[in-house]
């Protein structure tokens, strides 16, 4: 009896060993879990923070190109009208001023020619007359 006593006793506390060594197993196992759960979505969040960071800087930079190069566009634009009207009134002022000329040109002739004219009729009464 005593000796049946004892094996129970070492059987029970070999049982409530290997209890608590599969009890102690498996709890660190699930913190094992955990921890590996954890830092999958650490890094998860990590990539995703960097791909955020990495678009919002590419279109940073994409904004920018675009709005420099509408502003040179604008610029550019803005030249072209100031050097369209500048042409456009130096044209017309070379064409009102070539236009005077050529009719003070042909007043100046007219004259001349009535001038001359008269004078011709005036000889040629006077010859006559005579």
């Amino acid at each position: 009896a005593l000796n049946s006593a004892t094996t129970t006793s070492a059987l029970t506390s070999a049982t409530t060993s290997a209890l608590n060594s599969v009890t102690t197993t498996t709890a660190l196992n699930a913190a094992t879990t955990s921890a590996l759960n954890a830092a999958t979505t650490t890094s998860a969040l990590n990539s995703a923070t960097t791909s955020a960071l990495n678009s919002a800087t590419t279109t940073s930079a994409l904004n920018s190109a675009t709005t420099s190069a509408l502003n040179a566009a604008t610029t550019t634009s803005a030249l072209n009208r100031a050097t369209t009207t500048a042409l456009n009134s130096a044209t017309t002022s070379a064409l009102d001023s070539a236009t005077t000329s050529t009719q003070n040109s042909v007043t100046t002739s007219a004259l001349n020619s009535a001038t001359t004219s008269a004078a011709l009729n005036e000889a040629t009464t006077s010859a006559l007359n005579s």
